[in-house]
Parts: C-alpha cells; sequence; structure tokens
C-alpha cells in the first residue's frame, strides 16, 4: 500500500506538470525497487507497477513524454537505451532478436527526432549497428543519413529560436513566436509544440492567456477531447480566477461528456465564486454556459430564455464597476432570447433591466436602440433615445451620432429635424453643467468636462478663460475658442498651455507622422503617441499635446472629419492615474457568507474595490483602495 501511494504521488507529478527532472526521479526509483536484494520488495513492486517489466514500460512512458524537448531529453532517452542493451547482453535467441529490433527501431526515431544531441546519437547508432547488425551495416547507414539531414536542417531553426529565448529569459512574448515558428512548418510534430507550451508554463503558469492557447491546440491538434479537458483543468488549478480558461472548461466538458459534465463544471465556477469579483470574467463563463445550453438538443427555448435570465440575474449582483464597456455578454444573452422561440419580449425585458442598472452606460442604451429597430420599431428606439439624451451618460456623443444615424437612414424629415433639435439642446445642457463646475472649482483647480468621448475631460492647464461672464455655445470648440480668446486678451504676455487631445478612428495605416500633419504640422501638435496593443498593431488611436489655445481650437473643430473613409474623432483627453491597490486574504467567515458581506466588514477601513474568492472558497481576497486601508 506504501508503495502503490508513493507510485501514485509520481504519477499525479508527472501528469500535472512537464519534468524531465521528476521523471528521472520516478524511473530512478522503480529502478531501485527492481535491483534490490530483497525478494519481498521486488514482490510488492511488481504488483504495485501491475507488471514485471515495468522499469523498461515506465522508461518507454518516459520517454514519450519528454522525447519532444529540444534540450534536456537526451539523458532520460540514453538511460532507456543503455537498459534495453543491458537486456541485450543478458538475452540469448529469439528475445535478443526481439530486443535488438526494437532498439534499432527506437534509435531511428529519434533521429529523425530533433534535438541537441543528434550528433551523439547518431555515433550510438552506428556503434550499435556495428556490433549487431554488421552485415546490414551500410545500408543502415545510408538510410540513417538521410534522415539526419533533415534532421540537421531543422535543429538550425530550433538552435535560433533558443538563443533568443536564453536572451529574453524565457519569456511567453519569445515563447510564442517560437510556436509560431514550428507551428508553420508542416513537418513539426504536435508533440513538439505541446512540449513548447509546457517549458512556457514553467514560469507562465500563472498566465491565463499561455493556458487558453495551449488548450486551444490541443483541442484541434488530437482528437481525444479528454486531452484538452485535461489541459483546462490544470490551468484552473494554477488560475481559479479565469472566466476565459471557465469558458474555455465548460465547452470542452461538453464536447467531452456532454450537458451534464458541463453543468457540473458551470456550478462549479458559480458556488466557488471563482469568478465573482469581475462582471468581465462571469461574463465570460455564462457566454460559454449560453452556447452550452443552445446547442444541447435536451434544451428547448423555454428552458434557454430561463438561463439567460439566470445569466443576468448572477452578473447584475456584482460590482457594477466591474462591468464590461463594450456589454459583450449583455450582447449574446439578449441575442440567444431574441433568437428562442417567443424570446422577442423577453429580450426586451433584459435590455430594460439593463440599461436601468447601467443607466450612465452609453452604450447600453445604443444597443438597446438598435435592439427596437431590429426588433420592434423606429418609433421605439426613437423612444429609448430621447429617454437616454436625457442622462448624464459617459459618452454623450456616442448616442448622439447613433441616434442621428438612425434617423437620416430611415426617419422621415420631420424626425431628423426633431433629433437635431434635442441634441443641439442637450450639448448645450452638457457644456452650461461643465462651465457650471469649472467656476465652481475656481480657475486653479477646475476640470472642464466636456460632451466627448469615454469621459475625457480638460486637464487644468488647459483653462485659462475668464469664467466672469457667461457665455453659451452650442459645440466644444465653439466654448474652447470663446474661451481662449478672452484668456489671450486678458493675457497678452502668458506662454500658451499645452493641452493634449485624443483622436480615435484613424486609418491603420496612419504613422505619427500623418497625425501630426492632420493635426495642423509640428508648431501645432507635439508629442505623438500611436497607442498599439502587445502584438505592436496599430488600432487607429493616438494621443498629441496642442501648442496653443488656437491649435487646440483648430484640433477639435476637426472631430468626424473623413479621411479614408474613416470618421475621425478628436476629443480632449485626461490621463487618469491608477491608485496603488493591496490584497488582504480573509479566512475564518461563515461557508454561506456572500462577497458583498464581506466587504461590508471590511469597509469602515477604507475603501474597498473588489472582492473574490479562491477556488475552494475558503479564502477572500479583498482588495484594498490603498496600502493604508489595508
Amino acid at each position: 500500500s506504501v508503495l502503490k501511494h508513493i507510485i501514485g504521488l509520481y504519477e499525479m507529478a508527472v501528469r500535472e506538470r512537464m519534468s524531465i527532472i521528476m521523471w528521472q526521479r520516478y524511473v530512478d526509483f522503480a529502478a531501485g525497487l527492481s535491483n534490490s536484494r530483497d525478494e519481498e520488495i521486488r514482490a510488492a513492486a511488481v504488483a504495485a507497477f501491475g507488471r514485471e517489466d515495468y522499469v523498461i514500460a515506465l522508461l518507454r512512458q518516459g520517454v514519450e513524454a519528454t522525447g519532444a524537448h529540444y534540450l534536456q531529453s537526451q539523458a532520460l532517452w540514453m538511460q532507456y537505451c543503455d537498459y534495453i542493451l543491458h537486456q541485450i547482453n543478458k538475452a540469448e535467441g529469439s528475445q535478443k532478436d526481439e530486443l535488438v529490433e526494437q532498439l534499432q527501431s527506437v534509435f531511428i526515431e529519434r533521429l529523425a527526432q530533433p534535438h541537441t544531441g543528434v550528433d551523439e546519437t547518431f555515433t550510438m547508432y552506428s556503434e550499435f549497428t556495428t556490433r549487431h547488425n554488421a552485415a546490414t551495416y551500410e545500408q543502415q547507414m545510408v538510410d540513417a543519413n538521410k534522415i539526419v539531414s533533415v534532421t540537421r536542417g531543422q535543429s538550425v531553426q530550433r538552435n535560433a529560436f533558443e538563443d533568443r529565448l536564453v536572451e529574453s529569459e524565457g519569456s511567453w512574448a519569445e515563447y510564442s513566436r517560437y510556436i509560431s515558428g514550428l507551428a508553420a512548418d508542416n513537418t513539426t510534430q504536435p508533440a513538439e509544440i505541446c512540449m513548447l507550451y509546457e517549458r512556457a508554463l514553467v514560469t507562465s503558469c500563472y498566465s491565463p492567456e499561455v493556458w487558453s492557447e495551449y488548450g486551444a491546440y490541443v483541442a484541434g491538434a488530437f482528437d481525444d477531447t479528454q486531452v484538452a479537458l485535461d489541459v483546462t483543468y490544470r490551468g484552473l488549478r494554477n488560475c481559479p480566477w479565469s472566466g476565459r480558461l471557465w469558458a474555455q472548461c465548460v465547452r470542452f466538458a461538453y464536447a467531452h461528456e456532454g450537458y451534464e459534465l458541463a453543468s457540473r463544471v458551470y456550478a462549479r465556477a458559480t458556488d466557488t465564486h471563482a469568478v465573482s469579483y469581475s462582471m468581465v470574467e462571469y461574463g465570460l463563463l455564462a457566454v460559454a454556459w449560453l452556447a452550452v445550453t443552445r446547442a444541447d438538443p435536451g434544451c428547448d427555448d423555454e428552458m434557454l430564455l430561463d438561463t439567460c435570465d439566470q445569466c443576468v440575474d448572477v452578473a447584475y449582483k456584482l460590482d457594477p464597476s466591474t462591468a464590461d464597456p463594450v456589454l459583450y455578454f449583455e450582447r449574446c444573452c439578449t441575442s440567444t432570447a431574441a433568437n428562442a422561440k417567443n424570446g422577442t419580449e423577453r429580450a426586451r425585458k433584459l435590455w430594460t433591466r439593463i440599461c436601468k442598472a447601467r443607466r450612465f452606460c452609453t452604450e447600453a442604451w445604443v444597443l438597446s436602440a438598435e435592439f427596437e429597430a431590429a426588433h420592434g420599431s423606429a418609433q421605439s428606439a426613437r423612444s429609448v433615445f430621447r429617454h437616454a439624451a436625457q442622462r448624464k451618460l459617459d459618452n454623450p456623443e456616442r448616442l448622439f451620432d447613433a441616434w442621428l444615424a438612425l434617423e437620416n437612414t430611415s426617419g422621415e424629415l420631420v424626425d431628423i429635424d426633431a433629433a437635431e433639435r434635442i441634441v443641439c439642446e442637450q450639448r448645450r445642457v452638457i457644456l452650461r453643467r461643465a462651465e457650471r463646475a469649472h467656476t465652481m472649482a475656481g480657475p486653479a483647480q477646475s476640470e472642464v468636462v466636456l460632451p466627448v468621448k469615454r469621459q475625457r475631460s480638460v486637464t487644468p492647464e488647459a483653462t485659462t478663460a475668464d469664467q466672469s461672464t457667461p457665455v453659451d455655445h452650442s459645440t466644444p470648440a465653439d466654448s474652447a475658442q470663446a474661451q481662449s480668446t478672452k484668456s489671450d486678451s486678458a493675457h497678452p504676455a502668458d506662454q500658451p498651455r499645452v493641452t493634449t487631445v485624443f483622436i480615435s478612428s484613424l486609418p491603420r495605416t496612419f504613422t505619427s507622422a500623418d497625425v501630426e500633419a492632420f493635426l495642423g504640422g509640428p508648431t501645432q501638435a507635439t508629442n505623438i503617441s500611436m497607442q498599439i496593443d502587445k502584438a505592436g498593431e496599430f488600432h487607429g488611436r493616438a494621443t498629441a499635446s496642442m501648442q496653443s489655445a488656437s491649435a487646440l481650437i483648430a484640433a477639435l473643430d476637426k472631430n468626424n472629419t473623413v479621411v479614408d473613409g474613416h470618421h475621425i474623432s478628436v476629443h480632449i483627453y485626461k490621463q487618469h492615474a491608477k491608485p496603488v491597490e493591496t490584497t488582504v486574504a480573509v479566512r475564518g467567515f461563515a461557508a454561506n457568507a456572500t462577497n458583498k458581506q464581506i466587504a461590508e466588514i471590511a469597509k469602515p477601513a477604507g475603501t474597498v474595490v473588489r472582492v473574490r474568492r479562491n477556488q475552494s472558497g475558503d479564502t477572500a481576497f479583498v482588495v484594498m483602495h490603498s496600502y493604508g486601508d489595508a
């Protein structure tokens, strides 16, 4: 029983993470049992492993598991060869011939596999052939040379990647390039790609992105869904907070065993509060659960609609500050409901609830109006726009543009005129509200919040206008121009202050020089910053510092300018500093305690940013606004 327990621990270790050292220790442990002088120990080992040839079987298993490791697989493989050679030397007759044939096959397979010791392997094969197959030595070496020449060519490419890995200290970005390079070669075996993922996970095991990509690759490379499911289970043991991994696990579970297993995975994610700290993370899980429910033949439309309602119920009990700004989950949920039989009214109720919960989110109102336009009537969509226009939205210009686009494509002339009147009036209201806030805050500390995209606001240095005379303007540019004129006349000797603008919807072919030229040249705009993603791709957004009030006005006047078919957006930009957050681990609470109750306990100490649980649910991680609060 002790041996079975130890063997079980070794099996768990080599399954959980690829480790050459662990495999060598496992093999050494098995060889030590086999070579023991105590007959009782040898008998117990045979019983525990379930076979007499457990050493050679374990070596073969280890070589199959680690043979694709380009740098470190040679040691275990040589141990495997030495063991077979030892058995050959002891065997006689037909048994010896079988072992010789087996080892020759092992050599050929190894010579075809890229590894750093390919020359050493070739030399060993030559010696083995000389000793045991001398009669066919010449032909066998010719065949082996053809294989080795191909392997050496493959090794050149891998050596270059390995050198870059060393320079980057094993970064995931370099591993990703390595994987992409080998995946582009049709001769690369899936085992070698999997080995690169395993090597990357040694240092990136807490990165959900790596686990998710690994699981997706395995699912496409192998027919056995259990392999992909095992990878995702391992990822969740390391990253239980990842909604992306839980979503992948739900899909793989359904593909492997059907709805029952997928439902258990979803229930475990929700019962352990693994993703309850974020609406975005839960949304990823919920979308996968909706997809499984929709795909299952045993789920009817009524069950699907109930699932949509339940997912929204769970999501909107979470912290609203963690909501998705583009409403990915909400769009999937309402679209699923709308496509179900008799589901349009249920989807409409969902949008009503979403807009009520996220009443300041422009995107929610726009999507609700678009839903009404598609499934209701133009009048009902118009009603949503009118109602939303009265609210203090985070991006009113987005709503105004969507409303006017709807009226100009499907409305009557009277509807277009009515919409434009309401939009102009609301822009005046927003500007008056911003000017009042500026006046109350004082000229030295004020921040003028303009009706622009993503709640951008003018920095304190950007506003130098004299607020003694009230002014009512219909556009941000007119307001900025009036303030600039007063400032210039009152303080002619003052140097122009720098204000940053945010430019979006730029053509992706634009460079910083193009942005500079668009804003008036180097005398008007400086410090052009092109915003790119992790892959280095430009996605049409940039910031620039304007050198004077007149340059700022000219830049704002270019808002909605069409360039190469792109309606370019120009607004004032304000950089928001991120607070320093500190996490506190909390234990010892009741099993039925909710995250909200734990947050209430922590609130007297300071501001609580979010609360999340570990996978088992017995530890809560409370993120406080500052170290002092923590």
